[in-house]
């Protein structure tokens, strides 16, 4: 006698329908997904199906949507550290089924609702074993909300007509199996392996399998819906209306079915018939607010704003505490620009559900974007994160805000607090970054961006920008390091070679500074900007006619590259092109009219040579109207004044020039020591000259005018010469 070990109903399950082993893992899926995304994404986001190694995953808002698809690679990582089959992550747009609340201690669960119950009973009535199909029915009672149903069932009843599956014949569709007592539990089986090939992704194989099911059970509603949904997977649209139609005949009070073919008429562009269909379903079921929507949504297709705004009025009447009607109704108000409906609606919404991220971003957005009232939109982000305080995407959207209004302080308190709230997340670390190198604050910066690194050492972006920080902070040794990295990382990094070109050509490595330009201009030759660069660096290496080539064959790329006229202009100088500089520059103002330097440049170079001296003074009076505390532009007005004569007003503007430059600049201190002396200052000339000599030694010409002025002063005193 063949004596066997009592097995498991699961493990029968299990053999009996291997596709089961999919849906099982779906709900353990399910079950850790709050400890594997967090709390915070958990309430916004959903596992709903699991095929082929790849998990959709529905989430109920827009902003929730993208945060959650930039970190698709680590959870999907994390994901398949804990179940192996996980390949692969989809985010789709969805609601989120509510679940039931958490059993505590020793108490009894909540009592199954009549629907639930006559639906166990339907289901296990087409299992002809009373003992298996008893076992179905406390499954079922106690996994009601945990697994779909319909798998259980199937399961159950493939296996109590037979002990298990048997190879099929060529000219059979479902595996043979012994005779069944009721020809319902064959047409689920042929379901089960259906969905088997459905899991799979293999669903025009699925179609014949799912014919055979109806075939041996011709009235069944829900299998008419599977079958019509299978159908639009395997792009038969037609024949899927035709199924979903026949649903609707079978069961004309279920309003799942209405609004199943409500949708695959949409996809029709059938949208009155749809309408009618969704209208016929709220009959049904008048305080449901899924056909409420799903009419809404089609007319907003239709861009019949009026109308979705009925529908959607119509549910508020009937659900009045409803958070996503009136979120929805602000989005209309959006649409058609009725901005203070908007913000009712949207007000309305977060006050209903302080949780509804969407409301909130919406609301914000209508108060910055749209009204441009900055404050009141600062305050409903504030409002929101205090709402919501372990949602950290409000801060973080304040945080931006902030940012945009240049309010850099208020930002970096908001970003600080949510880095100590989220120290794993590199996007806030990268923004605080950001917002301390905005601020010149390089230490802070610098940390800030290695904790990217940290987190994500392949992010070359972050690595760039601590390169960068490094750079204007001084440690050019830490920035050659990082900018090195890069380009071992990826050789044809453009960004990590120009960065690198400018610190060879601060340390006035020229060479190497135009070798690397070199580099990147041969890897990417079609970029106007890099020509750019290469010129400028054989322009500080002093190879005149090498940069005005340089920048000539960037502008045969673009001819309208300000940047290169301008670099042109300046090479042009140098090599004593005096109208070929000034054409250039002109160049540069046609191209933009509010190019302050080169007002300034060619009003300076009159006035140097003393020539047009007029439209000297009113091109650098327009520099100066553009950016009236430049200190470099007021030293050219005080200039182009005292070549004109007017020593006292010239006197007046350099010495205020002095006062505006961050940093003392010996021509500036020269031209004013001239001014000086004209106004008879001798002594103060003497003072201005000097400190000329100490920021630039090498300046002859400022010499001789020290020694001449000393000379002359001596003269007067009736002394010897400085030579003597």
């Amino acid at each position: 006698m063949d004596i066997r070990p009592p097995r498991a109903v699961a493990d029968l399950l299990l053999t009996a329908v291997p596709d089961l082993r999919d849906r099982l893992l779906d709900y353990r899926i399910r079950r850790a997904w709050p400890e594997v995304v967090g709390p915070d994404a958990a309430r916004r986001a959903q596992p709903r199906t699991f095929a082929d190694g790849c998990l959709t995953v529905a989430v109920d808002n827009s902003p929730w949507l993208h945060e959650l698809t930039l970190r698709g690679e680590e959870l999907t990582r994390r994901l398949s550290e804990r179940f192996n089959a996980v390949r692969s992550l989809r985010f789709v747009s969805g609601r989120i089924e509510t679940e039931p609340p958490a059993r505590t201690g020793g108490g009894l669960p909540a009592p199954l609702d009549a629907r639930a119950l006559r639906e166990i009973d339907e289901a296990t009535g087409a299992i002809p074993d009373p003992t298996v199909a008893a076992a179905a029915r406390r499954l079922l009672t106690k996994a009601w909300r945990g697994l779909p149903a319909i798998a259980v069932v199937t399961a159950l009843a493939g296996c109590a007509a037979a002990g298990g599956p048997t190879p099929a014949r060529d000219d059979e569709q479902v595996p043979r199996r012994s005779a069944a007592a009721d020809p319902r539990a064959d047409a689920y089986y042929a379901y089960s392996v259906a969905q088997m090939h459905v899991q799979g992704g293999r669903f025009k194989e699925a179609v014949p399998l799912m014919r055979s099911a109806l075939k041996r059970d011709p009235n069944s509603a829900a299998l008419w819906t599977q079958f019509a949904q299978l159908l639009v997977r395997a792009d038969n649209l037609e024949e899927a209306v035709s199924a979903a139609r026949r649903a609707v005949e079978l069961a004309p009070d279920q309003m799942a079915t209405r609004m199943t073919l409500a949708e695959l008429l949409r996809a029709q562009r059938k949208y009155a018939e749809a309408e009618a269909e969704l209208e016929r379903a709220i009959q049904l079921s008048p305080n449901s607010e899924e056909p409420y929507l799903m009419l809404a949504r089609i007319q907003v297709e239709q861009k019949a704003y009026d109308r979705a705004r009925s529908v959607l009025l119509r549910l508020v009447e009937r659900q009045p505490g409803l958070a996503q009607a009136q979120f929805l109704l602000g989005r209309l108000a959006i649409e058609t620009e009725s901005w203070d409906e908007a913000i009712t609606r949207l007000t309305a919404a977060v006050n209903l559900d302080p949780d509804h991220d969407g409301a909130w971003s919406a609301l914000g957005a209508v108060y910055a974007e749209a009204l441009h009232k900055s404050d009141e939109a600062i305050a409903v982000y504030r409002r929101a994160v205090k709402a919501n305080p372990d949602n950290p995407a409000f801060a973080e959207k304040l945080a931006d805000l902030l940012i945009r209004l240049g309010r850099l302080s208020e930002a970096q308190s908001e970003l600080e607090g949510l880095a100590e709230a989220t120290p794993q997340n590199p996007r806030v670390w990268m923004k605080l970054g950001a917002v301390y190198y905005e601020q010149k604050m390089w230490e802070r910066a610098t940390d800030a961006f290695r904790r990217v690194v940290a987190l994500e050492p392949s992010n070359l972006r972050a690595r760039y920008f601590l390169a960068t920080t490094y750079m204007d902070g001084g440690q050019d040794g830490e920035a050659k390091s990082e900018l090195e990295r890069i380009l071992r990382a990826d050789p044809r990094s453009i960004d990590a070679r120009v960065q690198l070109g400018f610190l060879y050509g601060r340390a006035k490595r020229f060479d190497e500074a135009i070798s690397t330009l070199r580099e990147a201009v041969n890897l990417e030759p079609k970029r106007p900007e890099l020509f750019l660069y290469l010129g400028t660096a054989y322009y500080r290496a002093k190879q005149y006619e090498r940069a005005g080539e340089t920048l000539r064959e960037g502008l045969g790329l673009d001819d309208k590259q300000k940047d290169l006229h301008f670099q042109l202009g300046v090479v042009y100088e140098k090599q004593a092109r005096f109208d070929d500089a000034v054409g250039a520059f002109r160049r540069v103002i046609s191209l933009d009219p509010k190019h302050a330097e080169a007002y300034n440049y060619v009003g300076y170079m009159y006035a140097e040579r003393g020539q047009n001296l007029d439209e000297a003074v009113q091109l650098i009076t327009k520099a100066l109207d553009l950016e009236p505390e430049n200190g470099y532009f007021i030293d050219s007005l005080g200039w182009a004044y005292y070549q004109q004569g007017r020593y006292p007003e010239a006197l007046k503007e350099l010495k205020r020039a002095v006062a505006k430059t961050k940093e003392p600049d010996p021509v500036i201190y020269e031209h004013l020591g001239d001014a000086f002396v004209k106004n008879g200052l001798d002594d103060d000339a003497l003072a201005a000259w000097e400190k000329a000599l100490q920021l630039d030694p090498a300046a002859d010409g400022v010499k001789k005018k020290v020694d001449d002025l000393k000379d002359r002063q001596r003269r007067v005193k009736g002394g010897p010469k400085a030579s003597q």
